[in-house]
């Protein structure tokens, strides 16, 4: 060997060192399904390892580089949203409390998978000294790397969104909604797109046929966090609440899996499913606004809450969105019963819509609507009195609390023998689930177990009698349907004739197609499989447990 060659001398691969490591995870996780695989930028950041530098400063300055691009390709391989939704929500996030953000960091990084990591560091400490671990991990690598022999998919049969026969107080859509018959990019944006032009012309008339000496109140139970699926999972589905309604809706969608939105679509109902980016701009009919819509028949409004409503602007989006004119009605006196996400007060819900009540008792005017918004389920919250648990494992018990205290109140409004039309309307679940897109408690896809909502209407009333059973609305159904309801029950009046069939109240009910959205996501269902697009471009099946 010449001293020209012995200066310059040809570095060998020395292989992926603790790199192994990373990548074994991936390839363990991919196998199980909790992760995705990107062939090309996997492979170009194995090459950036392995390529041979002779400079110690180089190798150094690889290691300052990878590590970033690793962390960033572990998220692009996984099923979460993007980073730019995280950044989005970087200020409500700032407003978290302390031991709430720590909670939220536990979710991602558990105890389990601490233990799994380090069992993996000991293996590969073990197997190093036997085995050449970096080429069976670049060939595992190399084999995902192989496209797999994709397999034709069935084709679907055209099939056409089913609806009732339009009711004279629904505008009909110029078009049926076609259900596609491919899956791709181009007919599933065809699909949304025809879906919200078709729901821009449906609207719903409230017409002022409420008989003199036969008025009534109404109260909308405005729920944060609980779904169907919540309700199974804390193992409450019998709870003696869900046998006292008149009407339950079985497949009832919120369309959003957050509380501004969920609540401007409830109170602009009267017009058919917006696009999310459309409910923070003036509803396209003053025809839409639910409550305008009541007080123009002669209903007194009513705004009361478990809380101040100051977080993200909730009270004025209420106020100035959704068009309710009324005040706040003060809270002076509550006992906190819970200590909210962003350390604010919470109060219990008997107590707050009892003392409603006693003052609706006290007041002059012959018919009022209410909205009660409740967030005692909202994911961080801790009960003040002898709970040391996370949010998490305490929303079984404060769901049960919650669904006691609503059985309470309604055993109340049965001595009150008051004339009042109660429906329960939750803004979305709580994700208690979780799946391979969004860890528990998070809800920044508005996927169906967070959307698919139990709702109900009770009719309370000294003298008014049901007659049948309770009615499940089985149809696909949103906050149009509820609209359609409320109108349905000022035109038929069970308070008139001291009777009321539920079945005759839901005959003309339009179904709504499952298509949910939130600021930069949007979930579907087509031939009964989700499909989830974050760039409002393309589409993949919603990729579920």
């Amino acid at each position: 060997m010449t001293k020209q060659q012995s200066r310059h001398p040809v570095q060998a691969l020395s292989g992926l060192g603790w790199w192994n490591v990373y990548f074994i995870l991936k390839i363990a996780l991919y196998i199980q399904g909790t992760l995705g695989f990107h062939p090309l930028e996997n492979m170009a950041l194995v090459v950036f390892l392995l390529l041979p530098l002779g400079s110690s400063w180089l190798r150094v300055l690889r290691q300052v580089v990878a590590i970033p691009a690793a962390a960033w390709l572990m998220h692009y391989d996984s099923f979460l949203p993007p980073l730019t939704r995280l950044w989005a929500q970087l200020g409500q996030l700032m407003q978290f409390e302390f031991s709430y953000l720590l909670e939220l960091i536990g979710r991602f990084i558990t105890v389990q998978s601490l233990l799994a990591l380090m069992t993996l560091c000991l293996g590969y400490v073990l197997l190093n000294r036997f085995l050449r671990v970096s080429v069976f991990v670049v060939a595992t690598l190399v084999v995902l790397c192989v496209p797999a022999a994709k397999t034709p998919q069935a084709v679907a049969q055209p099939e056409t969104v089913t609806r009732l026969e339009p009711p004279v107080t629904v505008q009909k859509p110029s078009d049926s909604l076609t259900v596609p018959t491919q899956t791709d990019d181009a007919s599933l944006n065809t699909y949304v797109s025809d879906f919200f032009q078709s729901e821009a012309q449906r609207q719903v008339l409230f017409e002022p046929n409420t008989p003199a000496g036969a008025p009534f109140d109404i109260l909308f139970l405005s729920i944060c966090s609980v779904a169907w699926d919540d309700i199974a999972i804390a193992g409450l589905s019998d709870h003696p609440l869900f046998k006292e309604f008149d009407i339950l809706f079985d497949q009832y969608n919120a369309a959003t899996s957050y509380s501004g939105p969920a609540v401007i679509r409830l109170l602009r109902a009267g017009c058919g499913q917006e696009t999310h980016n459309q409910l923070f701009s003036g509803a396209p009919s003053q025809q839409c606004y639910l409550f305008d819509n009541l007080k123009k028949l002669g209903f007194e409004e009513n705004l009361v809450m478990n809380h101040d409503g100051v977080f993200d602007n909730f009270l004025k989006l209420i106020q100035t969105d959704g068009q309710v004119t009324a005040d706040l009605m003060p809270q002076d006196g509550f006992s906190p019963y819970q200590k909210a996400f962003d350390g604010k007060s919470i109060y219990r819900d008997k107590q707050v819509l009892e003392d409603w009540l006693a003052q609706r008792n006290t007041d002059s005017h012959e018919q009022i609507v209410t909205l009660y918004n409740s967030i005692s389920l909202h994911d961080g919250n801790r009960l003040i009195r002898g709970d040391r648990t996370t949010s998490m494992a305490s929303y079984q018990l404060r769901l049960k609390n919650l669904l006691d205290d609503l059985y309470a109140f309604f055993q109340t409004l049965k001595q009150s023998e008051r004339n009042i039309v109660v429906v329960m309307i939750p803004e979305h679940g709580a994700g208690m689930k979780g799946d391979r897109m969004q860890i528990s408690g998070m809800r920044e896809i508005p996927s169906q177990s967070i959307t698919h909502i139990p709702v109900g209407l009770k009719v309370f009333g000294k003298d008014v009698i049901r007659t049948g059973d309770t009615v499940h609305v089985t149809a696909p159904s949103s906050h149009q349907a509820l609209a359609q309801l409320i109108s349905n029950v000022l035109a038929q009046n069970p308070y008139q004739h001291n009777s009321f069939d539920p079945a005759t109240l839901i005959r003309n009910l339009p179904e709504t197609p499952v298509v949910s959205q939130n600021d930069g996501s949007t979930v579907i269902q087509i031939n009964g499989k989700p499909y989830v697009s974050l760039d409002g471009r393309s589409w993949s099946v919603y990729p579920g447990k």
